[in-house]
């Protein structure tokens, strides 16, 4: 399955990188908010989740509190078992370790080519549709 969600506040790192997915065969969708995340996930299918790490909320968080940490823990607590993708410029081992603890499958920084995010993304994906997704082997 070839279809995206990208979340990210930030519409400018949105339009390229959708343009750019779809110029490569993905359907992307784009989310910017918790809550049109959660909206879109039970909506639609997808292959993979990019996520941002300082994702805002309609309820008010403050855009640098890492509401895209709490999103993942959210989703993987209600049994999603689509590869997430940390998506972010937040580099060091602070960061991606609370992703990966918070169910994430990966940390990738938009600082990584486009061909390393695509490498990934379709490994993953790959893997889901397998049967054999990470997040499956947490307990």
């Amino acid at each position: 399955m070839n279809s995206i969600l990208l979340v990210d506040n930030e519409a400018a790192v949105c339009v390229g990188l959708q343009r750019t997915l779809q110029e490569l065969g993905y359907r992307v969708e784009v989310a910017h908010t918790v809550e049109s995340t959660l909206g879109s996930i039970s909506e639609t299918r997808f292959g993979a989740i990019l996520v941002e790490f300082n994702l805002t909320s309609e309820w008010g968080a403050h855009p640098r509190t890492g509401g895209g940490i709490r999103l993942i823990g959210d989703l993987r607590k209600s049994g999603t078992t689509i590869p997430i993708l940390k998506y972010t410029v937040m580099e060091g081992e602070m960061y991606e370790s609370a992703a990966l603890n918070s169910g994430a499958d990966d940390f990738v920084l938009k600082t990584t080519s486009i061909s390393g995010l695509i490498w990934r993304l379709h490994a993953h994906i790959e893997r889901n549709q397998c049967g054999f997704g990470v997040a499956q082997f947490r307990g």
